[in-house]
């Protein structure tokens, strides 16, 4: 099979040249930092609303409906963008919370199996989905490498992307990485995890204990629908108790959740995104507990100048930053950058209005928006996003944006 031989020797040359060629520099931790506090300076971190006609509908692998966005002018760099979870979907409105000038890439998206506009897929597999989107990118006239990126759950399909298809990867951003395995889904929901940290919150899902692991007893009641209406949002409010700025360790945050009657979730029907949520959400965190889905932490050699940046909160509940590290030292390019910052799973942002009133600081409309300005030039912010993957764009270029993306980009209003 002399042809086949030929292509898969030609193949990975042809990767690595591709990402030579596409990319400038890997960009140092001060440079990526500036980028940043100029992103924070000029932005204005507000959802951007997205033309309707920029979705697609397509045919997946398992013959399901899949819904895609592409999002921008055709000569802009490409940005694959994977949404967290899993159980969210794509959402190109937020774009415009990474980049001062949204218009500067080409955005698209899916929306994974079960959320948005995709249909359900039981037993749905990763490696299916990471191929859905290769072929909407063909689909889409897209016949070059492009940059994945993706925080959390979407870290992990971003990773996997660059695994099955590292052809296709013309860098990597990934931020609050998660591989699924026993050990990061014991440390996430396990009432001697880091839920230890909430005063209450393991306690208040103990009526649906079994003993046998918190993951897999969740999505049962989820499953089963015996938490009633209260169990799925209770399950997303813990989340973000979690992933979030830091809650008043004070008192209980979540009220104890009872079993209620028991109405099983039918997802090919379930309109409720919120249950749709936590059910996608919860039967992975299960699958990550029994050990019958996890990421793999080795990489193609073919990724081997394939420039990488991971972006780590340091105080995150919700992903190890071990995991982080231990993707960021098996990355096979020299080119990659480490940028840890001062957040959890997702990025503080200072005092709230409570802590505020009771402090008696009064603020006018000018004031707050500068004390969040503040915030997120001391903390960090979502900018860290938007800021490298404009500098593995642009390198050494700095301040330079390509004449074709100067003008506004269809999609966006």
């Amino acid at each position: 099979m002399p042809n086949v031989t030929h292509a898969l020797f030609l193949r990975p040359l042809l990767a690595l040249l591709l990402g030579s060629l596409c990319l400038h520099a890997q960009p140092t931790l001060q440079k990526l930092w500036t980028k940043h506090d100029q992103f924070v300076m000029e932005g204005d971190p507000k959802a951007t609303k997205v033309d309707p006609s920029c979705s697609y509908s397509f045919k997946g692998k398992q013959g399901q409906a899949v819904r895609g966005w592409d999002v921008g002018l055709s000569s802009a760099p490409v940005v694959l963008w994977w949404p967290g979870g899993p159980g969210s979907k794509a959402s190109p409105e937020f774009i415009s919370f990474f980049f001062s000038n949204p218009e500067a890439i080409r955005q698209i998206s899916i929306d994974p199996p079960g959320t948005g506009e995709s249909a359900w897929v039981p037993d749905w597999k990763p490696e299916d989905t990471v191929d859905d989107a290769l072929t909407f990118l063909k689909l889409r006239g897209i016949t070059g490498p492009v940059i994945v990126v993706g925080g959390s759950w979407g870290s992990t399909m971003s990773l996997l992307f660059a695994q099955r298809h590292p052809e296709w990867v013309r860098g990597a951003v990934v931020a609050g990485l998660w591989t699924n395995t026993p050990e990061e889904v014991r440390r996430y929901l396990d009432a001697d995890g880091t839920r230890s940290g909430i005063p209450g919150l393991s306690y208040s899902f103990k009526a649906f204990t079994t003993g046998r692991g918190t993951a897999c007893d969740l999505h049962e009641a989820i499953r089963q629908g015996s938490g009633g209406k209260q169990l799925p949002p209770a399950y997303m409010r813990a989340e973000s108790l979690q992933a979030g700025l830091g809650p008043n360790p004070r008192t209980n945050l979540i009220d104890t959740v009872p079993k209620g009657s028991t109405t099983p979730v039918d997802m090919t029907a379930e309109p409720n995104a919120t249950i749709r949520f936590a059910y996608i959400e919860s039967e992975m965190m299960c699958r990550g507990q029994k050990g019958t889905w996890k990421l793999d932490r080795s990489f193609p050699i073919t990724l081997g100048d394939v420039p990488l940046v991971v972006i780590q909160g340091r105080y995150d509940q919700v992903c190890d930053p071990e995991v982080a590290r231990e993707i960021y030292r098996a990355w096979p390019s020299k080119r990659k950058l480490y940028v840890p910052f001062n957040g959890g799973h997702s990025f503080f942002r200072g005092p709230g209005k409570d802590s505020m009133d009771r402090a008696g600081l009064v603020l006018t409309i000018d004031q707050k928006a500068q004390l969040e300005r503040a915030n997120r030039l001391h903390f960090g912010s979502s900018y860290l996003y938007g800021a490298a993957v404009d500098c593995l764009i642009h390198g050494d270029e700095e301040g330079k944006v390509p004449a074709q993306v100067a003008v506004p980009a269809s999609g966006f209003n």
